[in-house]
């Protein structure tokens, strides 16, 4: 029996999927100019340069030819964020076990249809 309590995002762990972080490369991972601006002020402008056109107008994380975040992948996970500490708004507010994250994961074939 489950109890009500039990969040059923707890069964996921970030660090065996990142499939929010290969969405392909039409620009989806959206970075608001209030991002570029503090990684201006914390010395980061090297962020500002790895970005591409996305959705809306605005910038976006640039992609690799897999269709990765550039920033995806550390020695210690290949689904950890390199940038994480400061990593953007879109990021920072995205939901583990969120409709958009489930939807992600079957995407990638880590869900069943």
């Amino acid at each position: 029996m489950t109890s009500l309590s039990e969040d059923p995002s707890d069964d996921l762990d970030c660090l065996t999927c990142g499939a929010c972080c290969r969405t392909g490369h039409d620009g989806r991972i959206l970075v608001p100019a209030d991002d570029l601006v503090y990684w201006r002020r914390i010395g980061r402008e090297d962020l500002t340069r790895q970005l591409q056109p996305g959705h809306f107008g605005e910038q976006a994380f640039a992609t690799r030819p897999d269709g990765a975040c550039v920033h995806l992948g550390t020695p210690e996970s290949d689904n950890a964020c390199r940038i994480y500490p400061i990593r953007g708004t879109t990021c920072r507010e995205f939901e583990r076990g969120s409709p958009q994250c489930r939807e992600f994961r079957r995407d990638f074939g880590i869900d069943p249809a």
